[in-house]
């Protein structure tokens, strides 16, 4: 799997999360969607990992876990290389 569709691959499995996040906002007792939020958030989590290892940090945050400080090398949404439709 490529850059790009490594990270598509994340942003599934986020909006999955999210989705079901807000549905437990409403269904608290909801154990089996529970369940499936924690699995879909243990894969995001695993998927952003392994990609922040080869390409680094997603978010700024994430910058911290790495010995320097990488998050202003990676291309911005607004350079050709940030964005999914090169």
């Amino acid at each position: 799997m490529n850059k790009q569709e490594r990270l598509f691959e994340i942003q599934k499995y986020n909006f999955a999360a999210y989705d079901l996040l807000l549905y437990l906002d409403t269904h608290p007792d909801d154990k089996r969607a529970f369940a499936m939020f924690r699995e879909l958030v243990k894969k995001f989590k695993k998927l952003q990992s392994d990609y922040e290892n080869e390409y680094g940090p997603l978010e700024a945050y994430n910058a911290a876990r790495f010995d320097t400080f990488e998050w202003l090398d990676s291309p911005w949404p607004w350079e050709k290389e940030g964005n999914l439709n090169v």
